[in-house]
C-alpha cells in the first residue's frame, strides 16, 4: 500500500514538473491573420535620435571597396549589396552593437531605408521598414525560418514567402523583391 501510495505521490508530482513546460504548438497564419499580428504595436514614426547618425554611411569607402571583394564580414559590421544585373543598386549594413536594425545605402552612402526588428525574440518575428525620414514603409512578419509576409504601410500585402518560393496576390515575383542579393 506505502508502495502505491509512493507511486502515486511521485507521479502527481511529475505531473506539476510537465506543467512547468511551455506547450510549443506552430500557429497557422493566413494573409489576415499575420497583418493583423504584424501591425501590433508598431510605430507609424520613429524619432531621428534613432537613426540621426546613419544619415551617412561613414565607412562608404572602405564598404564598397570591400563589396567589391565579396568581403561582407568587417570588424564590427555585416555588409549585404543588392545588384539588378550587375549593376549595385544599394547595400545593407548591419552593425554588431546594433544588431536589430540595418541601415540600407545607394551607392552614394545615403541613407535611403531602415529596418528595425525583434531578431532575438522567438518566432514569429516583426521587421519594421522606415525610410530616411524615419516614416513607416513596410512591415514583414516572420512566421518561422521558411515562411514570411511582408506588406506596405498600409497592410497590404507585397508578398508572401513560403520555403524558396517568394509571391504575391497575383503569383508574381514583385519587382521590388526581384533585386539580386551579393554573395
Amino acid at each position: 500500500m506505502i508502495k502505491k501510495l509512493f507511486i502515486i505521490f511521485c507521479l502527481f508530482l511529475f505531473s506539476f514538473a510537465l506543467a512547468d513546460e511551455p506547450i510549443k504548438a506552430k500557429v497557422k497564419y493566413n494573409e489576415k491573420s499575420a497583418r493583423i499580428e504584424a501591425f501590433k504595436d508598431v510605430k507609424k514614426k520613429i524619432d531621428k535620435d534613432f537613426y540621426k547618425d546613419y544619415l551617412k554611411d561613414k565607412n562608404k569607402k572602405e564598404n564598397l571597396e570591400a563589396i567589391s571583394k565579396k568581403n561582407f564580414e568587417l570588424d564590427n559590421r555585416l555588409l549585404c549589396p543588392f545588384y539588378i544585373k550587375s549593376i549595385l543598386l544599394a547595400y545593407g549594413i548591419t552593425y554588431f552593437d546594433k544588431i536589430d536594425a540595418t541601415f540600407y545605402y545607394n551607392p552614394m552612402g545615403n541613407l535611403i531605408k531602415f529596418e528595425i526588428s525583434d531578431i532575438n525574440a522567438p518566432y514569429p518575428k516583426k521587421t519594421y521598414g522606415y525610410s530616411q525620414y524615419g516614416n513607416l514603409i513596410s512591415v514583414s512578419f516572420e512566421v518561422d525560418e521558411k515562411e514570411q509576409y511582408i506588406y506596405n504601410k498600409n497592410g497590404k500585402l507585397i508578398a508572401h514567402w513560403q520555403d524558396d518560393k517568394m509571391q504575391n496576390k497575383d503569383d508574381k515575383i514583385p519587382k521590388i523583391l526581384q533585386l539580386k542579393r551579393g554573395g
